[in-house]
């Protein structure tokens, strides 16, 4: 017969386990801490991520946030441009200063835009900036837009507070370069 204590009463066999020396149990709880501080760095590694790059996607100045990282004046026109392509027009109104927007409504603005759509649907942009102070700058741009058609648009910014806003925008259509002769 088996020696007593080897088996239960339910007959099944029972096992002792060995308790783990000092070092062992000291390594055991490292590893353990060691895993929990891994999963706390990679969640919030991710988080950080996917909040980044939605800001990236969602926000028109994203470097202006931390205190002008950006490149100034240029990125908030080409920021405005991008708005207007995605139809966010309540965004590209809101790059105005508050000066413009005394002047212009919103409805105003919102006609506007509309009524020319295909104008503000820009392919490719190219900026040349004039600068008349260190508070004030003229950017004058040639657009195409995705129709083919060449804009000059010269926008007037001003730096309010740290920050750039767009203070005037004037339009006209490219001169025609039917008359001119190339050689």
């Amino acid at each position: 017969m088996d020696e007593p204590g080897q088996f239960d009463p339910f007959g099944q066999r029972i096992f002792y386990v060995v308790p783990a020396t000092q070092q062992e149990a000291q390594e055991e709880r490292a590893r353990r801490h060691l895993l929990r501080r891994l999963k706390i760095l990679l969640t919030l590694g991710t988080a950080a991520f996917v909040l980044t790059a939605w800001m990236l996607v969602r926000v028109p100045d994203f470097a202006g946030l931390f205190g002008g990282l950006g490149r100034g004046p240029e990125s908030l026109v080409e920021s405005y441009f991008e708005a207007v392509n995605r139809g966010e027009l309540r965004a590209a109104y809101g790059m105005f200063s508050t000066q413009f927007r005394g002047r212009v409504p919103f409805e105003a603005y919102h006609a506007l835009i509309v009524s020319h759509r295909r104008m503000f649907r820009t392919r490719e942009l190219q900026m040349r900036r004039r600068v008349a102070s260190d508070e004030r700058t003229l950017l004058f741009t040639r657009l195409e837009t995705v129709d083919g058609e060449h804009y000059l648009a010269r926008f007037t910014l001003v730096q309010l507070e740290g920050r750039w806003w767009i203070d005037d925008l004037r339009w006209a259509a490219e001169p025609s370069q039917r008359n001119i002769i190339s050689i």
